[in-house]
């Protein structure tokens, strides 16, 4: 997998890795699937205290992000990589459930006191360095791939 949906696009779904549009009818009618029920699961508390706390609470922490960037050794990986590579296939097999909620990632997670904002195209381990820079390795953070 690694579809996106590219909102005001025609057409709208695109290939995560090359962007090229999607034209095959089954895997468009699978993502249209997938994207009402991720949006009919947020429908009751979008714009909410309650889905913000949810939102936060996909923090992660400091000691989690540089162990899993050692285990998989990227560094060097463009976070767009990060997303295309690692999180979508991992949750694909979850019913695409946000990163910071499986089951074994939940022990790392937290209320984010440290909003992390990137460039797609830049460098995860320069994420990781600026999210470690004066920190305690519990601090969480809040990074929108997770």
């Amino acid at each position: 997998h690694g579809y996106e949906y590219w909102t005001g696009a025609e057409p709208p779904w695109r290939n995560g890795v090359d962007k090229t549009p999607v034209v095959d009818p089954a895997v468009i009618a699978s993502e249209e699937q997938h994207k009402a029920e991720a949006e009919a699961d947020d429908q009751l508390t979008a714009g909410t205290l309650a889905h913000a706390e949810v939102l936060r609470g996909c923090g992660v922490r400091v000691d989690f992000l540089l162990a899993l960037t050692f285990a998989l050794n990227m560094w060097e990986w463009m976070t767009w990589e990060v997303v295309q590579y690692l999180v979508k296939p991992v949750t694909e097999g979850e019913g695409r459930c946000r990163f910071a909620h499986l089951p074994y990632i939940r022990p790392y997670t937290g209320a984010a006191t440290i909003f992390m904002s990137h460039c797609w195209g830049a460098r995860w381990g320069d994420l990781v360095a600026a999210a470690c820079a004066g920190s305690d390795m519990r601090r969480v953070v809040w990074i929108d791939v997770f």
